[in-house]
């Protein structure tokens, strides 16, 4: 199964304690999300909540090979959603 990997929060914590010693980077910084095209997107500060959600399986109907994900819980019956419920941090891109 092909599953992406995630960011953690001790991994964005070891990032964010790098950043201690970049003088450019403060407290106005912006943060942006590269989403592949030709510009970079806005995050809004209400972007980040802590979320429950549940992995899913589905198959690609061409090649069969198995992918993995994840849902928020409202919509894991959706994702035929079956692991175990989890807390995480959800940052919303809603353009």
């Amino acid at each position: 199964m092909n599953q992406p990997d995630n960011l953690t929060v001790g991994e964005l914590r070891k990032f964010l304690a790098q950043l201690e010693n970049e003088p450019e980077i403060n407290d106005e910084t912006k943060i942006f999300l590269d989403t592949g095209w030709d510009s970079i997107q806005e995050i809004s500060p209400d972007a980040l909540s802590v979320e429950e959600a549940q992995s899913f399986q589905i198959e690609d109907l061409l090649t069969h090979e198995s992918f993995g994900g994840y849902s928020l819980t409202e919509k894991a019956e959706k994702m035929n959603s079956n692991g175990p419920i989890e807390k995480v941090l959800v940052i919303r891109n809603l353009y």
